[in-house]
């Protein structure tokens, strides 16, 4: 996992491009699913700290969250794939079938009489068929009429009417063609992010970053955002950003050190700093970290929204890279695993477990009560037999409230500010991942042994697992 928390390259070793071109359905003995996992884990990690950067006077979440997605969401990487020509020569997307889909270096499938060749013909023929899916005319047409329509004995209009008429009777045909592949939108993008997750795993964060920049990703600090949104491509070294010095607004409240001083003795910068075991350098970071938008005494920092913003990237990168090195599980439980670690609800509950909420600054009553309430609700809980933790724990990790309950909900709250803490380590330690993450396993060190009893097969049943392995802490 070592590598991929640090600018060192990884190894000599090429990328294995070849398996994060192959998708599942080509029933090879490898794909590129988890890396592709690995790859979004990254990308959403690498544009969020280009964005906390290059979007320095925005501090809205909303609005950060929907630049980020413009850059790593499936249309741009689709646009990526496409300008890359993935769909036809990198992609491997079917079995491998000789007698049916595998042609000789150098042929060309049969050519029409009058000109043209057949499949290029079927394909623009396709496009044509409004309202049908992509690829769709193939599975109502037969090789005779392939061969008709190559000898001139069929025109092109007939058979969009011959198409259209056995797909209203339903009676299918079914043919293949060797030219071309037929590949979704969404595995081409998928197939970017595992190019990723490839690059990571062989080459290094450094080298993976820098090749981001050449297909259209480049996160370098010398990049403007209209630039990666238009994903103009970079051969140049990327540079990375240089570390945050401090959380203060402005020059003017920097130089106020009496009020920050009065401010983090109402925080209690000393006693969090004893239960999370990390001293910060520059204590700005921590009281932004657990200063709520209604807390108007604090006008030195922002409040904790962006810090939330990056430190939810930074511990999905985190805890994706540790399953993925320790565990060989599919992607399905890759995803599941992960989704039990890093979710609102269970950020709130470990964050109550420490007693940090208790150092919330915020002037709204409400939010005050809704956390009395949760925590009521989990003093509760903990009285009652396993059966009932288990079930209490699932539905934390579905993100669900418990209906017998309606009124007990979790506090988003308690969810952002743990995640604000470790994006406040993030830039404390100078971008240090090994950091953040020693904080992280002190912190929470029983989370992590979800991984014991991968074993098991059945995605419930590893639900289960994973909820009672959470709930010991409850």
């Amino acid at each position: 996992m070592q590598f991929m928390i640090s600018s060192k390259l990884a190894s000599n070793s090429s990328p294995s491009l070849v398996q994060a071109l192959t998708l599942s359905a080509a029933g090879d003995r490898w794909d590129m699913e988890r890396m592709e996992i690995l790859g979004d884990a990254f990308l959403k990690y690498s544009t969020t700290i280009f964005l906390h950067y290059n979007m320095a006077d925005t501090c809205d979440e909303g609005d950060l969250s929907t630049v980020r997605s413009k850059i790593v969401g499936n249309l741009n990487l689709f646009h990526i794939a496409e300008s890359l020509g993935l769909a036809n020569c990198g992609i491997v997307s079917t079995r491998m079938d000789p007698v049916v889909t595998w042609t000789p270096p150098g042929y060309q499938s049969a050519a029409m009489v009058g000109g043209g060749i057949v499949e290029e013909n079927v394909v623009e023929l396709d496009k044509e068929m409004v309202g049908w899916v992509v690829g769709d005319i193939r599975g109502w047409i037969t090789r005779e009429d392939l061969e008709k329509l190559r000898l001139g004995e069929m025109t092109e209009d007939e058979m969009k009417v011959l198409a259209r008429g056995r797909r209203k009777e339903h009676k299918v045909g079914g043919v293949k063609l060797s030219d071309f592949r037929l590949v979704s939108d969404k595995a081409q993008a998928d197939c970017v992010e595992a190019m990723v997750g490839c690059y990571l795993l062989h080459c290094g964060m450094e080298n993976c970053l820098d090749f981001m920049a050449r297909i259209g990703i480049n996160l370098s600090s010398t990049s403007r955002v209209e630039e990666v949104i238009e994903r103009k491509q970079s051969r140049e070294k990327v540079i990375m950003q240089t570390p945050q010095k401090d959380a203060f607004c402005s020059d003017q409240v920097r130089n106020e050190i009496a009020k920050l001083q009065t401010l983090m003795s109402s925080l209690g910068a000393d006693q969090i700093e004893k239960i999370t075991g990390y001293t910060f350098k520059e204590k700005s970071f921590l009281l932004q970290a657990f200063t709520h938008p209604s807390y108007g005494d604090n006008r030195l920092t922002a409040s904790y929204e962006k810090l939330e913003f990056l430190g939810d990237a930074v511990l999905d990168y985190l805890v994706t890279c540790y399953i993925y090195t320790n565990t060989d599980a599919d992607p399905s439980r890759l995803t599941v695993i992960r989704s039990a670690l890093v979710c609102n609800n269970m950020f709130a509950s470990l964050l109550t477990d420490i007693q940090l909420d208790q150092f919330i600054l915020h002037c709204t009553p409400g939010i005050y009560n809704k956390i009395k309430e949760y925590l009521d609700d989990k003093w509760w809980d903990e009285t009652q037999p396993a059966e009932v933790k288990v079930d209490k724990t699932l539905k934390q990790i579905n993100e669900e409230d418990p209906p017998e309950l309606d009124m007990v909900e979790v506090p988003k709250v308690l969810g952002d500010v743990f995640e604000a803490l470790f994006g406040a380590i993030f830039l404390d330690s100078g971008h240090d991942l090994s950091v953040v993450w020693s904080v992280y396993r002190r912190m929470c060190p029983t989370h992590l042994n979800v991984l014991r009893g991968m074993e098991i097969g059945m995605d419930w049943n590893l639900l289960v697992m994973v909820s009672r392995v959470l709930s010991q802490d409850m």
